[in-house]
């Protein structure tokens, strides 16, 4: 508490020698200025500030233990035994016999058929036809007619040419096919078919069953149970204890100062300007305010 009371004092000091190293002031229009400059406020801030604890943590570790216990196993042994078993056997035995069989009897015999056969037949013939032959003529006639050219009556004949048809006879042959109708024979096979009785001598067989006891040798599964050692590997859990470093955050109240608007306006330029030339910043005014900290 002291040294933030020093601080503070330090504080106001140094304002004090900024304002009075000041030219005529434009308030109160004196040199020095009488206008007393607004002091700078505090206020209460509230920080988290981080520290370290150590924190107790469990966690399960498994360990590994290998012992050694005894175990049952089945063990399969054959025994041979032996049983009498009825086993079928089958004998065939050939019975001669005799059967009656009709046994089929084919004759074949000709029968005269009668059938007509159309057969063509050519007959020649003269026929005799007649036709016109034009036979031309000259032939005089009397002209009787007037002359055209006169008017006067003509005299005299005048030859024309004539056309005559005279019927020539003419001979040809013509051939005419007629069918004429023929009747002829033939022996057709005509089969017949009767059956035989007849006996047969065959052989048939027959099958019979008997049955022929037999010992027979077979392995019967015998199970016994024998202890064998086995290696067995468990996991056995523990539960290890361990200090593990956990940061938590606690409120720590600080004052810090605030800057009303009357001081951020007319003292704060004042104060901040001599601080630039290097000549200053070794005076008492080149002091920076420290704030007041407190711990709660």
């Amino acid at each position: 508490m002291r040294s933030g009371l020093i601080r503070c004092l330090a504080v106001a000091v140094g304002l004090s020698m900024a304002t009075g190293t000041a030219s005529a002031c434009h308030r109160c229009k004196q040199s020095p200025c009488v206008y007393v400059a607004p002091q700078p406020a505090y206020q209460c801030v509230t920080e988290m500030v981080p520290y370290t604890v150590m924190k107790t943590v469990w966690h399960t570790e498994y360990d590994a233990v290998t012992k050694t216990v005894m175990v049952r196993e089945p063990v399969t042994n054959y025994v041979e035994r032996q049983r009498v078993v009825c086993k079928p056997v089958y004998d065939t035995v050939e019975v001669p016999r005799q059967r009656a069989v009709c046994k089929p009897v084919h004759e074949t015999s000709y029968v005269t058929q009668t059938y007509t056969v159309c057969k063509p037949v050519q007959t020649t013939q003269q026929v005799t036809s007649y036709c016109m032959q034009p036979t031309t003529q000259l032939v005089t006639v009397p002209t009787g007619h007037r002359c055209g050219l006169c008017h006067k009556d003509p005299c005299g004949c005048k030859t024309v040419a004539c056309t005559t048809y005279t019927p020539v006879p003419v001979t040809r042959d013509v051939v005419t096919t007629t069918m004429v109708p023929e009747t002829h024979t033939r022996q057709v096979p005509v089969t017949h078919t009767r059956y035989v009785q007849e006996v047969v001598n065959d052989v048939q067989r027959i099958t019979k069953c008997r049955l022929v006891q037999e010992v027979v040798t077979e392995k019967v599964p015998c199970v016994t149970w024998t202890c064998v050692p086995k290696t067995v590997t468990r996991q056995i859990p523990r539960r290890v204890c361990e200090q593990v470093p956990v940061t938590c955050y606690r409120p720590v109240k600080r004052m810090v100062p605030c800057a009303p608007v009357a001081y951020a306006t007319e003292v704060a330029p004042s104060v901040q300007a001599p601080a630039v030339s290097p000549s200053t910043q070794s005076g008492p005014a080149a002091a920076a305010p420290a704030a007041p900290s407190k711990q709660g």
